[in-house]
């Protein structure tokens, strides 16, 4: 017999189960993260942190209204030495604001986070630069936030080149801003693209050879702490004297027997521990190099302090383009491209924060 209450029943079940579905839809998207996971996010991001090295980027989506959250190393100061703190980074220069935020970070140097920190704040969305995918999983499983990881690692060759992009566009499409994450890559293809174009032409022999001191991994390094594929270097068709130690941009130790060998016609120093590399230069065998003993040694941007600056990256070849082909970058003023360039990145902040963060590292000076 047919049955017209169980048919009615059974309608506005199916209609209820239609709406919800409809309604989640719309309250929420799928994400693939850089470790290729698949996680829900609200679409509508109103509260956001950024840990991991990742607050870098995010900032670059002109959010920094939204974030909740600073992680321990982005405090104005903090009371270690030979590590990052927030009056070293060029983002947070551009946000001051953002040094009154709650740390959510415990432990020696914010090694671990503070969970119910976390929770209290109440973030739509965590970003984590991170390539582990247990430390992932850990943090959205305690916090019941959704995680999404981004790339935090170096770039300069294509493959970490593609990984950042891939990167932004994660981002620009967890927050809504899709044409923002393309306005950033080819901003920063546009300025690969004008530093190669003024040096592509240079014959082999008229190359010139240098050596990046002091790159920073793991904390402060010495002047025989380098990177093989130092960014500017690659950028500005400089040959690395290093080059041949690794075919990714990372933060190695070389030889001082190598350094010497390799006598490279200028040397340019990330000014992370400038003392210590002062001190060597000055002493043997060091001071016995031809870069030494002609003047030719310059202070940059540091490039991985606290992660990688790309946007001091950028100034950097910049700087390092007037220095070794000054013919070819003469139209090139060094300040008024470093605010464009940081303003690009971080808006209107950008002109105090390139300022501020040349004069914290006394850069682009000879030695």
């Amino acid at each position: 017999m047919f049955d017209k209450k169980k048919v009615f029943l059974v309608f506005w079940i199916f209609l209820f189960l239609g709406i919800f579905m409809i309604s989640s839809w719309a309250s929420e998207i799928q994400i693939t993260d850089i470790l290729g996971r698949e996680v829900s996010v609200p679409r509508e991001i109103n509260r956001i942190l950024a840990v991991g090295c990742s607050l870098r980027e995010v900032l670059s989506f002109d959010v920094a209204d939204k974030i909740v959250g600073i992680e321990y190393r982005e405090k104005a100061k903090t009371d270690e030495k030979g590590a990052p703190q927030g009056s070293d980074l060029s983002y947070m220069l551009a946000f001051p604001e953002l040094y009154e935020l709650p740390v959510v970070n415990v432990g020696v140097g914010g090694s671990e986070f503070n969970h119910e920190m976390i929770i209290q704040l109440n973030p739509d969305i965590i970003f984590y630069g991170v390539s582990d995918i247990r430390n992932v999983d850990d943090l959205q499983n305690k916090t019941r936030i959704p995680v999404i990881t981004v790339y935090y690692n170096a770039i300069g060759t294509p493959k970490q080149d593609e990984m950042f992009y891939q990167s932004l566009r994660v981002i620009g499409k967890a927050l809504d801003r899709e044409v923002r994450a393309e306005e950033l890559i080819d901003m920063i293809e546009s300025y690969i693209y004008d530093i190669g174009n003024r040096t592509s032409s240079i014959p082999d022999e008229q190359i010139k050879t240098a050596y990046i001191a002091g790159r920073a991994f793991f904390g402060s390094q010495g002047i025989t702490g380098t990177d093989p594929q130092w960014p500017p270097f690659n950028w500005t068709n400089v040959r690395n004297v290093a080059h041949e130690l690794s075919e990714m941009s990372s933060g190695v130790n070389i030889d001082k027997e190598a350094l010497i060998a390799w006598d490279p016609e200028a040397i340019f120093i990330s000014p992370v521990s400038p003392s210590i590399i002062e001190n060597e230069l000055k002493s043997s065998p060091y001071k016995e190099l031809n870069a030494v003993k002609g003047n030719r040694v310059y202070y940059i941007l540091p490039f991985c302090w606290y992660s990688y600056n790309k946007e001091n990256a950028i100034v950097d070849a910049y700087y390092v383009g007037k220095i070794l082909y000054p013919e070819l970058f003469q139209d090139i003023d060094l300040d008024k491209k470093g605010v464009e360039i940081f303003s690009k990145f971080y808006g209107v902040g950008g002109e105090k924060a390139y300022y501020a963060i040349k004069d914290r590292f006394n850069a682009f000076r000879q030695e």
